[in-house]
């Protein structure tokens, strides 16, 4: 069998024994990894998946969730990789646009949808569980343990045991569309952005080059597309459950001399509450902290630096249209005296330009093809961020366009104003949201916060007022609301639209 595909080449490029990713107690070799997944192709192909056909990934982050992965690439089919946790509808909305031939489902999730009672009992056990539906005219694939599933379905660990056949896996190209992925948050038009296979490895590429320059040996990681970016980056991979206490974490990072982290800032405050509790350091054996998926603000930055001994801290700026857009050193971002938000270099072949009215336009080798039933874009993308090019070529964003709220004449954009509130001591983390008052024919300013103790809204007004904290006058708050933000998916991002709907009940 010939195959020629970025990722299957770097596992054809491995020497043959060497441990690729660890899951527990299981390993799995790059030699073991390339054979499991074409024998899951060829298995899959006499199932009767072929080219093109859509095949949706609701798999945990596992040695099985890789092989399914590498298996699709063979056979060349669309994946899409829908987080179950973002809720039912918002879930269900995607589910309907995306119309997958084939599902790859955990079996828990199947077992779920069949046994409505079950899923009550552990909701009023307070168990936060996903919401997945019983899909009709889909094959079924299930991943994990063996359970008593009713409708009819194949699992994956049965097709291993299957005769081998020979596929041809050779056609196809680099530009041929692999991925489709869902941007965050909630719409009512869902927005599915498709990548091609070289988009993708562009973006794999950049990141493993960052973790080859800075050393890195190991990474612990609960989400998928960083196993990838490990095993790629010829990184040793440990995956790890996201669950596990702020203590348990800390003691796999030693125990398992983990060199990198990755992800969004909310995986960390954790164990730095914990460390600061125990008045330790991470331990010596981190190297290298990449933050990434969401903003990162400078007092979480102090605080991270206060747990950190010889780690260097490497804040991403990107976004689901193009995956790696800038970079910047947490010690260059704490120290730089800029208005906004610093995300710093551009990487390279990435291309910016400033529109006329402030918004930041890319393009890349990294950027996506198109959006999911929309034609394909012209090779640039309007990112939707406002922003400006210091005279170092550096990045600085003043905010989302999409996000200004207009009182009376003037334009207040939250990203411009929530990086300075974020400073105030106390604050994990403040949301502007404008919400029209018919009395006043205007919009008003509401801030959502986010506290680690309870505050006073005078406080928090008086500091936005005057001194280091101080924000433009025509910025501040008319309300100040004090409550735990609602967050979402894998990347447990603030979700704005549901955040919106609960402050206009609550202040209607």
């Amino acid at each position: 069998m010939v195959y020629t595909n970025y990722f299957i080449d770097i596992l054809q490029k491995y020497a043959a024994d060497q441990v690729l990713l660890i899951e527990g107690k299981q390993s799995v070799r790059a030699s073991e990894l390339l054979q499991s997944s074409k024998q899951l192709a060829c298995a899959l192909h006499k199932k009767g998946i072929k080219q093109g056909d859509r095949v949706l990934l609701a798999v945990k982050p596992s040695i099985e969730f890789l092989q399914i992965i590498y298996a699709n690439m063979m056979l060349r089919t669309i994946v899409s990789i829908i987080d179950p946790e973002m809720g039912r509808d918002n879930y269900k909305a995607k589910l309907k646009q995306f119309n997958p031939h084939h599902a790859f489902v955990d079996s828990r999730l199947v077992l779920l949808s069949e046994h409505p009672i079950v899923k009550y009992i552990l909701l009023k056990l307070n168990k936060a569980i996903p919401s997945f539906p019983i899909l009709k005219n889909v094959n079924i694939f299930t991943a994990g343990m063996r359970l008593p599933i009713l409708q009819k379905h194949t699992p994956i660990k049965s097709l291993f045991k299957t005769v081998e056949e020979e596929v041809d896996f050779c056609k196809g190209k680099d530009e041929d569309e692999f991925l489709i992925t869902y941007t965050s948050g909630t719409l009512s038009q869902p927005k599915g952005v498709v990548h091609s296979y070289s988009s993708l490895a562009n973006s794999i590429r950049h990141l493993s080059d960052m973790l080859k320059n800075n050393g890195d040996t190991s990474i612990a990681t609960h989400l998928p597309q960083f196993a990838l970016l490990g095993i790629s980056a010829g990184v040793q991979v440990y995956l790890w459950d996201h669950q596990l206490s702020a203590k348990a974490k800390l003691d796999f990072i030693s125990r398992n001399s983990i060199s990198c982290l990755f992800g969004p800032p909310s995986d960390y405050l954790p164990m730095m509450q914990y460390l600061v509790s125990v008045n330790e350091k991470f331990p010596k054996c981190l190297k290298n902290i990449y933050l990434g998926s969401a903003p990162v603000y400078s007092s979480f930055l102090s605080k991270l630096s206060a747990c950190c001994e010889q780690v260097k801290v490497t804040c991403l700026y990107g976004m689901t249209e193009n995956l790696m857009v800038a970079y910047v050193d947490s010690y260059e971002k704490l120290t730089a005296d800029v208005e906004g938000d610093l995300v710093g270099t551009p990487f390279p072949k990435v291309k910016l330009k400033i529109e006329a009215d402030g918004e930041i336009r890319v393009s890349s080798d990294q950027l996506f093809i198109r959006y999911f039933e929309s034609e394909r874009h012209n090779g640039t993308h309007l990112t939707g961020d406002l922003g400006k090019i210091d005279e170092n070529g550096r990045l600085i964003l003043h905010g989302r366009k999409k996000d200004m709220i207009i009182r009376g004449n003037f334009n207040v954009y939250p990203g411009l104003y929530e990086p300075t509130i974020n400073k105030i001591d106390g604050i994990n983390e403040a949301v502007m949201k404008g919400l029209y008052n018919p009395e006043k024919a205007d919009e008003e300013i509401i801030l959502i916060v986010e506290s680690e103790y309870p505050m006073k809204a005078n406080d928090v007004l008086l500091k936005l007022k005057t001194g280091i904290h101080s924000i433009d006058k025509e910025a501040l708050p008319d309300k100040i609301i004090f409550m735990k933000l609602p967050r979402s998916g894998r990347q447990n991002k603030v979700n704005r639209k549901e955040l919106s709907e609960h402050v206009k009940k609550l202040l209607a």
